[in-house]
Protein backbone atom coordinates (compact mmCIF):
# COMPACT_ATOMS: atom_id res chain seq x y z
CA UNK A 1 0.00 0.00 0.00
CA UNK A 2 1.40 3.37 -0.99
CA UNK A 3 2.03 6.11 1.46
CA UNK A 4 0.13 9.33 0.67
CA UNK A 5 1.83 12.43 2.13
CA UNK A 6 0.01 15.57 3.11
CA UNK A 7 -0.86 18.04 0.37
CA UNK A 8 2.14 20.24 1.07
CA UNK A 9 4.48 17.27 0.43
CA UNK A 10 3.17 16.69 -3.04
CA UNK A 11 5.68 17.46 -5.73
CA UNK A 12 6.75 16.69 -9.20
CA UNK A 13 3.58 17.95 -10.74
CA UNK A 14 1.44 16.47 -8.03
CA UNK A 15 2.76 12.94 -8.41
CA UNK A 16 2.60 10.61 -5.47
CA UNK A 17 6.08 10.24 -3.92
CA UNK A 18 7.00 6.67 -3.17
CA UNK A 19 9.60 5.41 -0.66
CA UNK A 20 12.00 4.65 -3.52
CA UNK A 21 11.79 8.25 -4.72
CA UNK A 22 12.47 9.47 -1.19
CA UNK A 23 15.57 7.30 -0.96
CA UNK A 24 16.96 8.62 -4.23
CA UNK A 25 16.33 12.18 -3.11
CA UNK A 26 18.14 11.58 0.19
CA UNK A 27 21.13 10.07 -1.64
CA UNK A 28 21.50 13.12 -3.91
CA UNK A 29 21.21 15.43 -0.94
CA UNK A 30 24.04 13.54 0.79
CA UNK A 31 26.24 13.78 -2.30
CA UNK A 32 25.45 17.47 -2.80
CA UNK A 33 26.03 18.63 0.77
CA UNK A 34 28.77 16.28 2.04
CA UNK A 35 30.89 14.55 -0.61
CA UNK A 36 30.96 17.34 -3.21
CA UNK A 37 32.33 20.05 -0.85
CA UNK A 38 35.01 17.64 0.40
CA UNK A 39 36.01 16.83 -3.18
CA UNK A 40 36.18 20.54 -4.01
CA UNK A 41 38.40 21.23 -1.00
CA UNK A 42 40.80 18.37 -1.84
CA UNK A 43 40.86 19.38 -5.50
CA UNK A 44 41.47 22.99 -4.56
CA UNK A 45 44.39 22.02 -2.34
CA UNK A 46 45.93 19.95 -5.15
CA UNK A 47 45.47 22.74 -7.69
CA UNK A 48 46.94 25.30 -5.26
CA UNK A 49 50.04 23.13 -4.80
CA UNK A 50 50.32 22.71 -8.58
CA UNK A 51 50.11 26.48 -9.14
CA UNK A 52 52.72 27.17 -6.45
CA UNK A 53 55.13 24.68 -8.05
CA UNK A 54 54.54 26.22 -11.46
CA UNK A 55 55.19 29.75 -10.26
CA UNK A 56 58.22 28.69 -8.18
CA UNK A 57 59.80 27.21 -11.31
CA UNK A 58 58.99 30.39 -13.20
CA UNK A 59 60.60 32.41 -10.40
CA UNK A 60 63.84 30.40 -10.56
CA UNK A 61 63.97 30.65 -14.34
CA UNK A 62 63.43 34.40 -14.11
CA UNK A 63 66.27 34.84 -11.58
CA UNK A 64 68.61 32.76 -13.72
CA UNK A 65 67.88 34.49 -17.02
CA UNK A 66 67.00 38.06 -16.13
CA UNK A 67 68.28 38.69 -12.60
CA UNK A 68 66.74 40.27 -9.58
CA UNK A 69 64.35 42.66 -11.36
CA UNK A 70 62.60 39.81 -13.22
CA UNK A 71 62.40 37.80 -10.00
CA UNK A 72 60.57 40.68 -8.32
CA UNK A 73 58.01 40.69 -11.15
CA UNK A 74 57.38 36.96 -10.82
CA UNK A 75 57.07 37.28 -7.03
CA UNK A 76 54.38 39.89 -7.62
CA UNK A 77 52.54 37.46 -9.90
CA UNK A 78 52.76 34.70 -7.31
CA UNK A 79 51.29 36.91 -4.60
CA UNK A 80 48.27 37.68 -6.81
CA UNK A 81 47.29 34.00 -7.31
CA UNK A 82 44.39 32.93 -5.02
CA UNK A 83 45.24 30.38 -2.32
CA UNK A 84 42.48 28.04 -3.63
CA UNK A 85 41.89 28.50 -7.38
CA UNK A 86 38.62 27.89 -9.19
CA UNK A 87 37.92 24.21 -9.91
CA UNK A 88 38.34 24.47 -13.66
CA UNK A 89 40.39 22.52 -16.20
CA UNK A 90 44.12 23.29 -16.18
CA UNK A 91 45.33 25.13 -19.28
CA UNK A 92 47.14 22.94 -21.75
CA UNK A 93 49.89 25.60 -21.98
CA UNK A 94 51.02 25.00 -18.38
CA UNK A 95 52.81 21.69 -19.01
CA UNK A 96 54.62 23.20 -22.00
CA UNK A 97 55.79 26.16 -19.91
CA UNK A 98 57.00 23.88 -17.13
CA UNK A 99 58.81 21.70 -19.65
CA UNK A 100 60.64 24.74 -20.96
CA UNK A 101 61.69 25.82 -17.44
CA UNK A 102 63.32 22.49 -16.63
CA UNK A 103 65.72 22.96 -19.54
CA UNK A 104 67.19 26.14 -17.97
CA UNK A 105 69.76 26.06 -15.10
CA UNK A 106 68.07 27.03 -11.85
CA UNK A 107 69.87 28.57 -8.87
CA UNK A 108 69.39 27.33 -5.33
CA UNK A 109 67.12 29.03 -2.82
CA UNK A 110 70.18 30.22 -0.88
CA UNK A 111 71.69 31.74 -4.01
CA UNK A 112 68.40 33.41 -4.91
CA UNK A 113 68.27 34.90 -1.42
CA UNK A 114 71.86 36.10 -1.82
CA UNK A 115 70.96 37.86 -5.09
CA UNK A 116 68.02 39.53 -3.40
CA UNK A 117 70.14 40.63 -0.43
CA UNK A 118 73.13 42.37 -2.01
CA UNK A 119 74.60 44.68 0.62
CA UNK A 120 76.01 48.14 0.05
CA UNK A 121 79.82 48.03 0.44
CA UNK A 122 81.23 49.15 3.78
CA UNK A 123 84.10 51.59 3.17
CA UNK A 124 86.67 51.50 5.98
CA UNK A 125 89.52 53.99 6.51
CA UNK A 126 92.80 52.37 7.53
CA UNK A 127 94.15 53.60 10.85
CA UNK A 128 97.75 53.99 11.98
CA UNK A 129 99.37 50.61 12.81
CA UNK A 130 96.39 48.79 11.31
CA UNK A 131 96.73 45.36 9.77
CA UNK A 132 94.11 43.22 8.03
CA UNK A 133 93.46 41.11 11.12
CA UNK A 134 92.77 44.17 13.30
CA UNK A 135 90.59 45.68 10.59
CA UNK A 136 88.48 42.50 10.31
CA UNK A 137 88.06 42.23 14.08
CA UNK A 138 86.95 45.87 14.37
CA UNK A 139 84.26 45.32 11.74
CA UNK A 140 82.88 42.04 13.12
CA UNK A 141 84.55 39.72 10.61
CA UNK A 142 86.38 36.45 11.21
CA UNK A 143 90.08 37.07 11.89
CA UNK A 144 90.91 33.62 10.44
CA UNK A 145 89.62 34.84 7.07
CA UNK A 146 92.13 37.71 7.22
CA UNK A 147 94.98 35.26 7.85
CA UNK A 148 93.80 33.00 5.01
CA UNK A 149 93.76 35.95 2.60
CA UNK A 150 97.22 37.14 3.67
CA UNK A 151 98.59 33.65 3.04
CA UNK A 152 97.85 34.09 -0.69
CA UNK A 153 100.92 35.38 -2.56
CA UNK A 154 98.89 37.64 -4.88
CA UNK A 155 97.45 39.42 -1.81
CA UNK A 156 100.87 40.37 -0.39
CA UNK A 157 100.13 44.10 -0.78
CA UNK A 158 97.56 43.72 2.02
CA UNK A 159 100.39 42.96 4.46
CA UNK A 160 101.44 46.62 4.51
CA UNK A 161 98.34 48.78 4.77
CA UNK A 162 98.82 52.54 4.53
CA UNK A 163 97.06 54.75 7.07
CA UNK A 164 94.48 57.02 5.47
CA UNK A 165 93.77 54.75 2.51
CA UNK A 166 90.41 52.98 2.25
CA UNK A 167 89.25 49.37 1.94
CA UNK A 168 85.80 48.45 0.57
CA UNK A 169 84.12 45.47 2.27
CA UNK A 170 80.98 43.90 0.78
CA UNK A 171 79.30 41.69 3.39
CA UNK A 172 76.52 39.09 3.28
CA UNK A 173 72.99 39.73 4.59
CA UNK A 174 74.07 38.84 8.15
CA UNK A 175 76.92 41.38 7.95
CA UNK A 176 79.28 38.81 9.50
CA UNK A 177 80.81 37.21 6.41
CA UNK A 178 82.97 38.90 3.80
CA UNK A 179 81.96 38.48 0.16
CA UNK A 180 84.23 40.96 -1.63
CA UNK A 181 87.20 43.08 -0.53
CA UNK A 182 88.59 45.88 -2.74
CA UNK A 183 91.82 47.75 -2.02
CA UNK A 184 92.99 50.51 -4.35
CA UNK A 185 96.72 50.12 -4.92
CA UNK A 186 96.97 53.26 -7.05
CA UNK A 187 94.79 55.36 -9.34
CA UNK A 188 94.77 52.66 -12.01
CA UNK A 189 94.99 49.40 -10.06
CA UNK A 190 92.64 47.77 -7.55
CA UNK A 191 93.17 44.49 -5.68
CA UNK A 192 89.96 42.41 -5.52
CA UNK A 193 89.49 39.50 -3.07
CA UNK A 194 86.34 37.40 -3.59
CA UNK A 195 84.84 34.66 -1.39
CA UNK A 196 84.39 31.33 -3.18
CA UNK A 197 83.11 27.95 -2.03
CA UNK A 198 86.65 26.63 -2.30
CA UNK A 199 88.26 29.56 -0.46
CA UNK A 200 89.39 32.98 -1.68
CA UNK A 201 90.28 34.23 -5.13
CA UNK A 202 92.56 37.24 -5.63
CA UNK A 203 92.61 39.31 -8.81
CA UNK A 204 93.95 42.68 -9.91
CA UNK A 205 91.58 45.03 -11.69
CA UNK A 206 93.27 47.49 -14.03
CA UNK A 207 91.71 50.67 -15.34
CA UNK A 208 93.07 51.62 -18.75
CA UNK A 209 94.02 55.32 -18.74
CA UNK A 210 94.27 57.72 -21.63
CA UNK A 211 97.88 57.87 -22.86
CA UNK A 212 99.44 61.06 -24.18
CA UNK A 213 102.91 61.22 -25.71
CA UNK A 214 104.84 64.16 -24.24
CA UNK A 215 107.90 65.79 -25.78
CA UNK A 216 110.21 68.18 -23.95
CA UNK A 217 113.44 69.88 -25.02
CA UNK A 218 115.59 72.71 -23.71
CA UNK A 219 118.89 74.49 -24.09
CA UNK A 220 120.64 74.47 -20.74
CA UNK A 221 121.35 77.71 -18.91
CA UNK A 222 122.33 77.45 -15.27
CA UNK A 223 121.73 73.77 -14.47
CA UNK A 224 120.03 70.87 -16.18
CA UNK A 225 117.47 70.78 -13.35
CA UNK A 226 116.53 74.43 -13.88
CA UNK A 227 116.27 73.90 -17.63
CA UNK A 228 114.11 70.81 -17.08
CA UNK A 229 111.74 72.72 -14.81
CA UNK A 230 111.35 75.53 -17.36
CA UNK A 231 110.56 72.94 -20.04
CA UNK A 232 107.84 71.39 -17.86
CA UNK A 233 109.65 68.09 -17.36
CA UNK A 234 108.59 66.28 -14.14
CA UNK A 235 111.43 66.43 -11.62
CA UNK A 236 111.47 62.63 -11.35
CA UNK A 237 112.29 62.36 -15.06
CA UNK A 238 115.02 65.02 -14.92
CA UNK A 239 116.72 63.01 -12.16
CA UNK A 240 116.27 59.82 -14.19
CA UNK A 241 117.86 61.45 -17.23
CA UNK A 242 120.83 62.77 -15.20
CA UNK A 243 121.41 59.37 -13.62
CA UNK A 244 121.22 57.57 -16.98
CA UNK A 245 123.67 59.91 -18.73
CA UNK A 246 126.09 60.01 -15.76
CA UNK A 247 127.68 56.81 -17.06
CA UNK A 248 128.34 58.47 -20.44
CA UNK A 249 129.36 62.02 -19.47
CA UNK A 250 130.39 63.97 -16.37
CA UNK A 251 127.03 65.58 -15.61
CA UNK A 252 128.70 67.97 -13.16
CA UNK A 253 130.44 69.57 -16.14
CA UNK A 254 127.31 70.10 -18.23
CA UNK A 255 127.42 73.82 -19.14
CA UNK A 256 125.38 76.54 -20.78
CA UNK A 257 124.61 75.77 -24.40
CA UNK A 258 124.30 71.99 -23.91
CA UNK A 259 120.90 70.62 -24.96
CA UNK A 260 118.56 67.78 -24.08
CA UNK A 261 115.34 66.30 -25.54
CA UNK A 262 113.15 63.42 -24.41
CA UNK A 263 109.87 61.56 -24.93
CA UNK A 264 107.66 60.05 -22.23
CA UNK A 265 104.00 59.15 -21.70
CA UNK A 266 101.50 60.96 -19.51
CA UNK A 267 98.56 58.93 -18.22
CA UNK A 268 95.21 60.60 -17.48
CA UNK A 269 91.91 59.34 -16.11
CA UNK A 270 88.71 61.34 -16.64
CA UNK A 271 90.85 64.28 -17.74
CA UNK A 272 93.00 64.17 -14.58
CA UNK A 273 96.70 63.32 -14.70
CA UNK A 274 97.45 60.22 -12.64
CA UNK A 275 101.14 59.60 -13.38
CA UNK A 276 104.00 59.76 -15.87
CA UNK A 277 105.87 56.87 -17.43
CA UNK A 278 109.64 56.51 -17.32
CA UNK A 279 111.64 58.11 -20.10
CA UNK A 280 111.06 56.30 -23.41
CA UNK A 281 113.98 57.88 -25.27
CA UNK A 282 116.31 60.80 -24.53
CA UNK A 283 119.34 62.57 -25.94
CA UNK A 284 121.93 64.91 -24.49
CA UNK A 285 124.20 67.12 -26.58
CA UNK A 286 127.31 67.82 -24.47
CA UNK A 287 130.32 69.70 -25.89
CA UNK A 288 128.95 69.10 -29.39
CA UNK A 289 128.73 65.31 -28.92
CA UNK A 290 125.29 63.64 -28.99
CA UNK A 291 124.48 60.85 -26.52
CA UNK A 292 121.23 58.87 -26.74
CA UNK A 293 119.49 56.32 -24.54
CA UNK A 294 116.49 54.04 -25.16
CA UNK A 295 114.34 52.37 -22.49
CA UNK A 296 113.59 48.68 -23.04
CA UNK A 297 111.72 46.05 -21.00
CA UNK A 298 112.69 42.45 -21.74
CA UNK A 299 110.43 39.40 -21.65
CA UNK A 300 111.30 38.85 -17.98
CA UNK A 301 110.00 42.28 -16.97
CA UNK A 302 113.44 43.85 -16.45
CA UNK A 303 113.69 47.45 -17.63
CA UNK A 304 116.98 49.14 -18.45
CA UNK A 305 118.43 51.91 -20.60
CA UNK A 306 120.56 51.03 -23.60
CA UNK A 307 122.50 52.88 -26.27
CA UNK A 308 120.93 52.71 -29.76
CA UNK A 309 123.59 50.09 -30.53
CA UNK A 310 122.20 47.80 -27.80
CA UNK A 311 124.78 48.27 -25.03
CA UNK A 312 123.56 48.73 -21.47
CA UNK A 313 124.34 52.20 -20.13
CA UNK A 314 125.32 50.50 -16.90
CA UNK A 315 129.09 49.91 -17.20
CA UNK A 316 130.47 46.39 -17.09
CA UNK A 317 132.41 47.43 -13.96
CA UNK A 318 131.68 49.73 -11.06
CA UNK A 319 134.57 52.02 -10.25
CA UNK A 320 134.58 51.39 -6.49
CA UNK A 321 133.80 48.13 -4.63
CA UNK A 322 133.23 49.70 -1.20
CA UNK A 323 132.00 52.90 0.44
CA UNK A 324 135.34 54.28 1.65
CA UNK A 325 136.39 57.17 3.87
CA UNK A 326 139.58 58.11 2.05
CA UNK A 327 142.29 56.69 -0.21
CA UNK A 328 145.19 55.38 1.87
CA UNK A 329 147.67 54.43 -0.87
CA UNK A 330 147.40 54.83 -4.63
CA UNK A 331 148.59 52.67 -7.50
CA UNK A 332 152.39 52.94 -7.81
CA UNK A 333 155.31 51.14 -9.43
CA UNK A 334 157.55 52.05 -6.46
CA UNK A 335 156.07 52.55 -3.01
CA UNK A 336 157.65 52.35 0.45
CA UNK A 337 155.89 49.46 2.21
CA UNK A 338 154.69 50.67 5.65
CA UNK A 339 155.32 47.30 7.33
CA UNK A 340 158.17 45.66 5.39
CA UNK A 341 160.06 48.95 5.01
CA UNK A 342 161.07 48.14 1.44
CA UNK A 343 160.34 49.87 -1.84
CA UNK A 344 158.14 47.77 -4.06
CA UNK A 345 155.30 48.12 -6.57
CA UNK A 346 151.82 48.74 -5.21
CA UNK A 347 149.63 47.14 -7.86
CA UNK A 348 146.32 48.38 -6.54
CA UNK A 349 144.64 51.06 -4.47
CA UNK A 350 144.00 51.02 -0.71
CA UNK A 351 140.49 52.24 0.21
CA UNK A 352 140.26 53.00 3.93
CA UNK A 353 136.82 52.08 5.29
CA UNK A 354 135.07 51.10 8.51
CA UNK A 355 135.77 47.61 9.75
CA UNK A 356 132.96 45.28 8.65
CA UNK A 357 131.81 47.48 5.76
CA UNK A 358 130.43 45.29 2.92
CA UNK A 359 132.61 44.76 -0.13
CA UNK A 360 130.82 44.25 -3.47
CA UNK A 361 131.92 42.61 -6.71
CA UNK A 362 132.50 45.34 -9.29
CA UNK A 363 131.40 43.11 -12.17
CA UNK A 364 129.88 39.77 -13.13
CA UNK A 365 132.35 36.91 -13.04
CA UNK A 366 133.69 33.60 -11.68
CA UNK A 367 135.52 33.32 -8.37
CA UNK A 368 138.89 31.75 -9.14
CA UNK A 369 140.16 31.95 -5.56
CA UNK A 370 138.67 32.63 -2.13
CA UNK A 371 141.00 32.01 0.83
CA UNK A 372 144.15 33.18 2.59
CA UNK A 373 147.23 34.20 0.60
CA UNK A 374 150.34 35.58 2.37
CA UNK A 375 150.40 39.37 2.81
CA UNK A 376 146.97 39.68 1.12
CA UNK A 377 145.37 37.93 4.09
CA UNK A 378 141.83 36.89 3.26
CA UNK A 379 141.50 37.52 -0.46
CA UNK A 380 138.97 37.01 -3.28
CA UNK A 381 139.96 36.92 -6.96
CA UNK A 382 137.27 37.15 -9.64
CA UNK A 383 137.74 36.50 -13.37
CA UNK A 384 135.70 38.62 -15.84
CA UNK A 385 136.89 37.48 -19.29
CA UNK A 386 140.12 39.35 -20.01
CA UNK A 387 139.70 41.28 -16.74
CA UNK A 388 140.44 40.15 -13.19
CA UNK A 389 139.66 41.93 -9.89
CA UNK A 390 141.36 41.31 -6.54
CA UNK A 391 139.93 42.16 -3.07
CA UNK A 392 142.38 41.76 -0.15
CA UNK A 393 142.66 42.13 3.68
CA UNK A 394 139.04 41.01 4.25
CA UNK A 395 137.93 40.34 7.82
CA UNK A 396 135.69 37.52 6.59
CA UNK A 397 133.98 36.20 3.46
CA UNK A 398 130.31 36.28 2.54
CA UNK A 399 128.70 32.88 3.16
CA UNK A 400 127.84 32.69 -0.56
CA UNK A 401 131.46 33.01 -1.70
CA UNK A 402 133.54 29.96 -2.64
CA UNK A 403 136.18 29.06 -5.22
CA UNK A 404 134.46 28.15 -8.47
CA UNK A 405 131.28 30.08 -7.67
CA UNK A 406 129.76 32.88 -9.75
CA UNK A 407 128.86 36.41 -8.68
CA UNK A 408 126.96 39.31 -10.19
CA UNK A 409 127.89 42.96 -10.10
CA UNK A 410 126.91 44.35 -6.70
CA UNK A 411 126.91 41.01 -4.84
CA UNK A 412 128.52 41.22 -1.39
CA UNK A 413 131.64 39.02 -1.38
CA UNK A 414 133.15 39.94 2.01
CA UNK A 415 133.73 42.58 4.69
CA UNK A 416 136.46 45.13 5.36
CA UNK A 417 139.21 44.05 7.75
CA UNK A 418 142.98 44.10 8.28
CA UNK A 419 144.04 40.51 7.69
CA UNK A 420 147.53 39.88 6.22
CA UNK A 421 150.05 42.73 6.12
CA UNK A 422 147.84 45.71 6.96
CA UNK A 423 148.20 48.60 9.38
CA UNK A 424 144.45 49.10 9.76
CA UNK A 425 141.06 48.24 8.26
CA UNK A 426 141.00 48.90 4.54
CA UNK A 427 140.42 47.18 1.19
CA UNK A 428 143.28 46.59 -1.22
CA UNK A 429 141.64 46.54 -4.67
CA UNK A 430 143.31 45.58 -7.97
CA UNK A 431 142.13 45.54 -11.58
CA UNK A 432 144.14 43.49 -14.07
CA UNK A 433 143.75 43.39 -17.87
CA UNK A 434 145.17 40.25 -19.48
CA UNK A 435 147.11 39.66 -16.25
CA UNK A 436 148.69 43.15 -16.19
CA UNK A 437 147.78 45.44 -13.22
CA UNK A 438 146.21 48.82 -14.09
CA UNK A 439 145.30 51.78 -11.88
CA UNK A 440 141.66 51.07 -10.83
CA UNK A 441 141.00 54.81 -10.47
CA UNK A 442 142.13 55.77 -13.97
CA UNK A 443 141.67 52.79 -16.27
CA UNK A 444 138.96 53.21 -18.91
CA UNK A 445 136.21 50.80 -17.99
CA UNK A 446 134.55 48.73 -20.74
CA UNK A 447 131.12 49.75 -21.97
CA UNK A 448 127.99 48.03 -20.79
CA UNK A 449 127.10 44.54 -21.86
CA UNK A 450 125.30 43.95 -25.15
CA UNK A 451 121.59 43.20 -24.83
CA UNK A 452 120.84 39.46 -24.76
CA UNK A 453 120.56 37.91 -28.23
CA UNK A 454 117.00 36.71 -27.56
CA UNK A 455 115.83 40.34 -27.19
CA UNK A 456 117.85 42.02 -29.94
CA UNK A 457 115.33 41.93 -32.81
CA UNK A 458 112.59 43.45 -30.66
CA UNK A 459 114.97 46.01 -29.15
CA UNK A 460 116.34 47.27 -32.48
CA UNK A 461 112.81 47.60 -33.90
CA UNK A 462 111.77 49.65 -30.85
CA UNK A 463 114.96 51.73 -30.90
CA UNK A 464 114.45 52.67 -34.56
CA UNK A 465 110.82 53.64 -33.91
CA UNK A 466 111.34 55.88 -30.84
CA UNK A 467 114.42 57.60 -32.24
CA UNK A 468 112.46 58.43 -35.39
CA UNK A 469 109.65 59.83 -33.23
CA UNK A 470 112.13 61.95 -31.27
CA UNK A 471 113.53 63.39 -34.52
CA UNK A 472 110.00 64.16 -35.78
CA UNK A 473 109.10 66.04 -32.59
CA UNK A 474 112.37 68.00 -32.63
CA UNK A 475 111.87 69.06 -36.24
CA UNK A 476 108.28 70.10 -35.50
CA UNK A 477 106.80 67.48 -37.82
CA UNK A 478 104.83 66.14 -34.86
CA UNK A 479 103.54 68.24 -31.96
CA UNK A 480 103.47 67.14 -28.33
CA UNK A 481 99.96 66.17 -27.20
CA UNK A 482 98.46 68.74 -24.86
Amino acid sequence: MNYVPPDNDLGHGGRVVTKEVMSQRNLWLFVSFIILPVALVIGGMYMSKLFRQLNSSQLQAAITSQGESQASSVLSTVSSVPAVPQAEPTSTSAPAAMSGVTNKPAISTAEAASVANIQKPLVVTIKSKDNLKKLFKRNGLNEKDALAILAIKKASSLKNLHAGKKISLTLDATKTKLQVLEYKLDDLTTLVVTARKSGWSVDTKHIKPTTKTKYAAATITGSIYTAGKRAGVPQKLVAQMVNAFSNRVNVKKIHDGDKFALLYNEYTLDGKKVRDSDIAVAELVHKGETHRIVSFTDSYGHTNFYTPQGHSIKPAFERYPVAFNHIGSRFSHARHHPILGTVRAHTGVDLSADRGAPIKATGNGKIVFAGTSGGYGNVVRIKHGIYETVYAHLSRFSNKVYTGGYVKQGDVIGYVGSSGLATGPHLHYELRVNGVPHDPLKVKLPSGQMIASEHRNRFFALSKKVLSQLDSYRKGIVKSES
